[in-house]
């Protein structure tokens, strides 16, 4: 008996021991949580914004081709049907749009009205109504791409507790937490009625946190459910109550709170969902949206009126239920409301942030400006959000298609993928950037990180090298686009021993001239080129024109063995488009600070690689193959317009390549597999669909074609000959030469030279 009361004082004392070591424990945690634990502010931590290139309202622009409506719609901007009277307001007549513009004190514009005056669809005269004067140049804002904040990808758009109307506090306090201003913090009576609830139905289904703790956790702690941390979670809870008001939490809560994805950025806060999901300001939600917002907050991802409209309906519903059940809804309002469709501002894929630009964006912008950006800082970049969205369908659907077609090429070892790029060549913007399928599943850029062999795209450049050394008289034999090339077996020592470059179809054609053999990109030709020109000279104009991948010195360089990435040979084709001008290719137009004041500003970095009449001569021989060569299918496929271009085919067809561009535009597209797998496609088979179906959107119809650059000159020759034609020749072809090149001779074949030698002195 005494042992037995002794072991019993012993455990009491024991257990004594512990609750006191547990309380003691739990005080200077509870010490901790009041020195450490603060409310975010709207000041704190505000996100790195990243911004698209303002729209240009351009005369001469067709606003449908330029899908003026769906660039307003992304910017808020709200359709009427009467005059405009406020600030987001436009309205479209045939005649007419009036578009009443925002603030945007970036650009220090203030926000006026005004009107575009039509001519058959396209842009006249933009003028401001209110002083009846034209306004011109005047672009529409630049839209809010995405945010960065640590290291996720987040817009917070902070708005006071007064800013918040008192239906969107009331409906969270009704649907989350009932009793909020009646708790301390955590709600026992929550938490028993919960775990009765879960008690019942044998698993967890109904939580008992108050918004406090639901903050606590969002903020502090992780998301997985175990004891500690819902300990933990409670404390904090408290603590918070007692350092900070009633008001000063819930409205934390409501900017903090996750609300769901849009892309790869995540909304956070009542504010950035109520514009991300239906493009209004709070103040302009209806019950049914505020109702359908709060719902998410159970589940963001499960209720996403986006991935899931029939759910967040379902949940919607829930919620105005409890309104009207509460007594905040009228039986009418109650009708009305539950009786409305689910609509968000944007579908699913138009909602994109573009990622993979974004993540480009960001390593470019850290070495411009030297080091990291300053929180709240906004970057003004060269993407149109327009154009990335036709970028990533086309590929998209492009990627589909081609599985459909071919069934070979789904595979196990990972899905057939693509890349597509779009630049102004004038300035070097990236306008567009799709490195990829899906970023959720893979962020490896293919457009910039992966380098992969462009194969007869690299054709041009050696004929650019060519036609350059003929100007300046460094090759023996001068090359022009008339000039005569034998098609015919042929074999070059090696170091691997005697190499035997083959055509594609593994057929031979005899004598052709330099533009039949580039429109058909006929192998033998273009390494008799690069031999006449030396692989020394080709590498050198391709360092010039931006290529920084390594290149090998050897005649296969003129079948594009040298892996090159799709960014910076499609920024080399750019290069031809404006006449041998090279210009850098950048995704960065300027930073501002917090303040509005700037930071940095891109410097555009240009330089002539190569001369404009060589480059205008490459251009005319691409313009061929759109026409008649490789790339004839794209007219086919719905491409209007004067384009030129060049398809691109690796040995073994493991890639598939297209590069097309206008004076304006130039568009680079890969296609491939990440493991280097055999596609079994050429590039018009693979690359040029989705190219083509992108450009045919974003290409306008009056779109102009390339200039003559003064040098050059146009003659008629005999395509059997090379030389100047006659009357006696049977087919006579138009050809473009550098002045100085151009043939002298009349054709020897066919006769006739002496009479038109005779005419010519005559100017007949």
């Amino acid at each position: 008996m005494t042992g037995i009361s002794h072991w019993g004082r012993n455990g009491r004392r024991a257990l004594a021991w512990s609750g006191g070591a547990i309380l003691c424990c739990l005080g200077l945690y509870g010490l901790y949580l009041l020195a450490t634990l603060t409310l975010p502010r709207s000041e704190e931590h505000p996100p790195l914004l990243i911004y698209g290139t303002p729209f240009l309202l351009q005369p001469g622009l067709h606003i449908e081709e330029a899908r003026l409506k769906e660039r307003l719609d992304r910017l808020g901007y709200h359709q009427v049907t009467e005059e405009i009277k406020s600030s987001g307001d436009y309205r479209m007549t045939p005649e007419h749009v009036d578009i009443y513009l925002h603030d945007y004190p970036d650009g220090h514009m203030q926000a006026f009205p005004l009107r575009i005056i039509l001519e058959e669809g396209r842009i006249g005269q933009v003028l401001s109504l209110s002083q009846n004067e034209e306004v011109f140049p005047i672009s529409l804002e630049p839209p809010l791409l995405s945010g960065v904040l640590g290291k996720s990808r987040q817009v917070r758009e902070w708005v006071p507790i007064a800013s918040i109307p008192r239906p969107v506090i009331d409906a969270v306090l009704a649907i989350e937490d009932h009793r909020f201003y009646n708790h301390p913090g955590i709600d026992p009576f929550a938490m028993a009625r919960a775990a009765w609830t879960n008690l019942k139905s044998g698993e967890v289904v109904q939580g008992g946190s108050t918004i406090t703790q639901q903050l606590a956790k969002n903020l502090y702690y992780s998301p997985h459910r175990t004891f500690v941390r819902k300990l933990k979670e409670s404390m904090a809870a408290l603590i918070l109550e007692l350092k900070y008001g009633k008001n000063e939490i819930l409205e934390s809560y409501l900017n903090e709170i996750y609300l769901g994805q849009t892309g790869a950025v995540s909304i956070y806060g009542i504010g950035e969902a109520a514009s991300r999901y239906f493009g209004k300001p709070l103040q302009e939600l209806t019950i049914a949206d505020t109702a359908l917002l709060v719902g998410m907050i159970k589940g963001p991802n499960t209720y996403s009126p986006v991935k899931a409209p029939a759910l967040a309906k379902q949940r919607r519903d829930v919620v105005l239920r409890r309104l009207r059940g509460e007594g905040f809804l009228s039986e009418q309002e109650w009708n009305e409301a539950v009786g409305s469709s689910v609509q968000v501002a944007l579908s699913q894929e138009s909602l994109t942030d573009a990622p993979y630009f974004v993540d480009y964006l960001l390593r470019q912008t850290e070495e411009s400006t030297g080091g990291a950006l300053p929180p709240g800082a906004k970057v003004m970049t060269t993407l149109d959000p327009v154009m990335q969205r036709i970028a990533e369908d086309s590929l998209q659907a492009g990627l589909k298609r081609l599985e459909s077609s071919y069934r070979s090429l789904k595979r196990a070892g990972g899905p057939l993928q693509g890349a597509l790029v779009a630049l102004d060549p004038k300035t070097g913007g990236i306008l567009a950037m799709a490195g990829g399928r899906n970023y959720r599943l893979s962020q490896f850029n293919r457009a910039v990180q992966a380098r992969r062999q462009p194969g007869s795209l690299f054709k041009p450049l050696v004929y650019l090298a060519a036609f350059e050394a003929s100007r300046e008289s460094a090759v023996e034999t001068v090359v022009t686009p008339a000039s005569l090339i034998l098609d015919a077996p042929v074999s070059f020592a090696t170091e691997n021993g005697s190499w035997s470059p083959q055509n594609y179809d593994r057929q031979f054609r005899g004598t052709v001239t330099v533009r039949t053999a580039l429109e058909q990109s006929l192998n033998v030709p273009a390494v008799r080129i690069a031999q006449s020109v030396g692989t020394h000279r080709i590498t050198q104009l391709v360092r010039d024109l931006g290529i920084r991948s390594p290149m090998e010195e050897n005649l296969s360089i003129a079948l594009g063995t040298s892996e090159v990435s799709l960014l910076e040979v499609t920024a080399a084709f750019g290069a031809l488009a404006q006449g041998g001008l090279v210009v850098s290719p950048t995704s960065i137009r300027s930073v501002v600070a917090p303040t509005g004041e700037p930071l940095w500003f891109a410097i555009i970095e240009r330089h002539q690689a190569a001369s404009p009449q060589s480059a205008y001569l490459v251009t005319s021989l691409l313009k061929g193959v759109v026409q008649r060569g490789t790339a004839s299918r794209a007219k086919d496929m719905g491409l209007q317009g004067i384009v030129a271009g060049k398809t691109g085919t690796t040995d073994e067809y493991r890639d598939a390549w297209f590069v097309g561009y206008t004076p304006d535009l130039v568009i680079g597209v890969w296609v491939g597999f990440d493991d280097g797998a055999d596609l079994r496609l050429t590039g018009a088979q693979a690359a040029l669909p989705i190219w083509t179906d992108f450009a045919r959107q974003v290409i306008p119809s009056n779109s102009p074609d390339f200039p003559v650059p003064t040098g050059v000159v146009t003659r008629d020759v005999d395509p059997q000959t090379g030389q100047l034609a006659t009357s006696q020749c049977p087919e006579v072809v138009s050809e473009v030469f550098s002045e100085g090149t151009e043939p002298t001779d009349y054709c020897a074949l066919h006769g006739g030279g002496f009479w038109d030698r005779i005419k010519r002195s005559l100017g007949l």
